[in-house]
């Protein structure tokens, strides 16, 4: 009776680990079918000459890694910009003021309106030229569940000249969107995984491209040697 026991429990333990595989390969299977077709809508907008449907997944592997991006923060220069304006705005209106109580005549009274656009042109290309040391270089860090992929597809020119490519994408999985392959490509996790499959980037020429332009140099020569051949038998 024992020994049916532990049959039973390991036979069930068997079917509850199967069970668990089995939903497991399925989720990948369909989370890499999502991709896939992701990987094929992206190509279709942006790879010239995409073959539809031709992308294939070589490998997959998703991580959370820590996404950095450089970022402009112009915050005080907006605010030197704005201290700036109510500055030369105040130095403008007492300049014409005081020029303007001296003036007697119609070219005296022009004369400080052209320095006064001087003054301030001149103020403003100083503040232009020191505006740089307010631009601050800031570091935003995300985390992110990145679907890392490696994938082959193919281009067709000419109807029958079919070539095989290939390209690595980084998919955001949480946002549903792609993230531009130059704002991960310092990611350690992004360097490995393209090492790795380093080998998925040497692809090979189509066979049938060279098959094709063969018979097509074939034909060239053949042709004008059987017109030439009609040529003598008709005379």
């Amino acid at each position: 009776m024992k020994f049916i026991q532990k049959i039973s429990v390991i036979g069930l333990s068997v079917c509850m680990l199967s069970i668990v595989f089995s939903s497991a390969s399925m989720a990948t299977k369909i989370a890499t079918e999502e991709h896939l077709n992701s990987v094929n809508n992206k190509n279709n907008k942006e790879v010239n000459y995409y073959k539809n449907d031709s992308a294939k997944i070589l490998a997959q592997e998703t991580k959370t890694v820590l996404i950095k991006t450089e970022k402009e923060d112009k915050s005080l220069l907006e605010q030197k910009t704005k201290e700036f304006e109510e500055k030369m705005k105040t130095e403008q209106i007492a300049f014409i003021e005081e020029g303007l109580k001296k003036a007697t005549t119609l070219q005296e009274v022009e004369k400080v309106k052209s320095e006064a656009a001087n003054l301030l042109k001149k103020e403003k290309e100083l503040f232009k030229a020191e505006s740089e040391k307010y631009v601050k270089t800031k570091i935003d860090t995300e985390k992110v569940d990145l679907a890392m992929i490696s994938s082959s597809y193919k281009t067709v020119r000419d109807d029958f000249f079919t070539f095989n490519k290939h390209g690595f994408y980084y998919y955001d999985v949480n946002k549903n969107e792609f993230v531009p392959n130059n704002k991960v490509n310092i990611t350690e996790e992004v360097k490995e995984f393209e090492k790795k499959h380093k080998e998925d980037t040497k692809v090979k020429d189509n066979p049938i491209n060279t098959l094709i332009l063969s018979i097509l140099l074939g034909l060239l020569c053949i042709i004008p040697l059987f017109i030439s051949y009609r040529q003598e038998k008709i005379a």
